[in-house]
């Protein structure tokens, strides 16, 4: 696929379907010469899936020969469209018929719909230079949030994400408000900003951070979460290691969100100590009762390998680091370094080094190494399941979906 149609395919620009008419470029799967169809979308135009999936054929059959209707849509990254609301402005599509899995071609787009992204494309740069993230303050956001939340104190600042803590006004519910620039985010990071999409299919598990509700704007994301009081890496930095029994129960959260996620196809990335957070109770910490958070470099797994190099560079897969290819298993590679480092308060690669070179050699280089204070006090079943996950072949690492087969998880 074409540098080009790579980087429109992952943008994500535009207000939802229901408050304008969005313009969107429909491509022939596997078909590298045809430049693709402009159609307006709107519910004046489509009043519901099915009838744009009708439409799209009638126009593709007038220029392509078509196997058979259009049944699915994919954007050019291989994330899938199933409802009108998933559509937004410059949106690029590849349109598939029945049984037909995403073809990895060159494709280009019409003289015609280029023109009007790149005018777009200045559009929304004007805009994004007119002001910065860093420069908002509280009294900034939106009026659905600030209607919704009151107490609005700044958590955490940066260039790319803010972070506010508050509470509702219905009900005084603890909450955190998170603001994202999603330009930044993608450029950042190569490939689609989407945490809220993936959160919004992450819904009600238990060990999952929960999406109260969203905002977003041209150039924004505001998502609205529950808040919980800590991150195990303040609370390993308070308390110390954690005890096997209290490191099992973590795991096991972490174990049951992640095999549901990659039950439905999403990649975390960055799974972490400061990923996972815990809430305590009389002064004691709930570890019975730890949620994955923080989905901004989640993405979706359609069978093709991905090769974005992201994360936290002592958190990161061997193919991650070397960049020929991952999957799911990246996650289950952050996973024994999450749980290597609650047990020795050490990480198992490089662990007195700060340069991501030097850290990135060591992953590269060999097996964890674990520090002799804990060889005779880690018990073998700890050792064993550390062993399964940091192995560096990924064919040969444990999968999630596999790990209750452990008996440090049994016990």
């Amino acid at each position: 696929m074409s540098e080009q149609s790579t980087s429109l395919g992952s943008r994500r620009v535009g207000p939802p379907l229901h408050k304008k008419a969005l313009r969107v470029c429909f491509l022939r799967n596997g078909d590298r010469h045809f430049k693709g169809v402009n159609l307006v979308i709107s519910r004046a135009h489509f009043k519901d899936f099915p009838a744009l999936l009708q439409g799209v054929t009638e126009s593709l059959k007038r220029h392509v020969l078509l196997r058979s209707a259009i049944a699915h849509f994919r954007r050019t990254d291989g994330s899938h469209l199933t409802s009108l609301s998933c559509f937004r402005e410059t949106d690029i599509v590849i349109c598939c018929c029945k049984n037909e899995e995403i073809i990895c071609v060159k494709y280009s787009i019409n003289k015609d719909f280029q023109r009007m992204v790149d005018s777009c494309k200045r559009w929304g740069q004007h805009h994004l230079d007119s002001g910065t993230l860093e420069s908002m303050k509280s009294h900034d956001l939106p009026e659905a949030i600030q209607l919704y939340i009151e107490t609005i104190e700044p958590v955490e600042h940066n260039t790319r994400t803010l972070i506010y803590r508050g509470q509702t006004r219905a009900n005084r519910t603890k909450c955190t408000v998170k603001m994202v620039n999603k330009q930044t985010q993608s450029n950042d990071r190569g490939d689609t900003y989407m945490e809220a999409e993936v959160l919004r299919q992450l819904q009600s598990h238990p060990n999952i951070i929960e999406l109260m509700y969203t905002v977003e704007d041209e150039r924004y994301m505001y998502t609205v979460l529950e808040h919980l009081d800590c991150n195990m890496q303040k609370v390993i930095q308070k308390r110390g290691i954690l005890s096997e029994a209290d490191a099992r129960s973590v795991m096991r959260c972490t174990v049951s969100a992640l095999a549901h996620m990659h039950q439905l196809q999403v990649i975390h990335r960055d799974i972490k100590p400061e990923n996972l957070l815990v809430c305590s109770s009389s002064g004691k910490w709930n570890f019975k009762m730890v949620k994955v958070a923080n989905f901004d470099l989640a993405t979706y797994y359609r069978g093709s390998k991905l090769y974005v190099r992201c994360g936290t560079p002592c958190y990161m897969a061997p193919e991650m680091i070397a960049m020929s290819g991952y999957d799911y298993q990246v996650d289950s590679w952050s996973l024994g370094v999450t749980l290597f480092y609650m047990l020795c308060g050490k990480m198992p690669f490089a662990s007195a080094c700060k340069n991501s070179k030097e850290i990135y050699a060591a992953i590269m280089s060999g097996g964890p190494t674990y520090p002799k204070d804990m060889e005779s006090v880690m018990s073998p079943e700890a050792t064993q399941l550390i062993d399964g996950l940091l192995v560096s072949d990924p064919s040969y690492r444990v999968p999630i979906a596999e790990l209750d087969k452990f008996q440090f998880l049994a016990l």
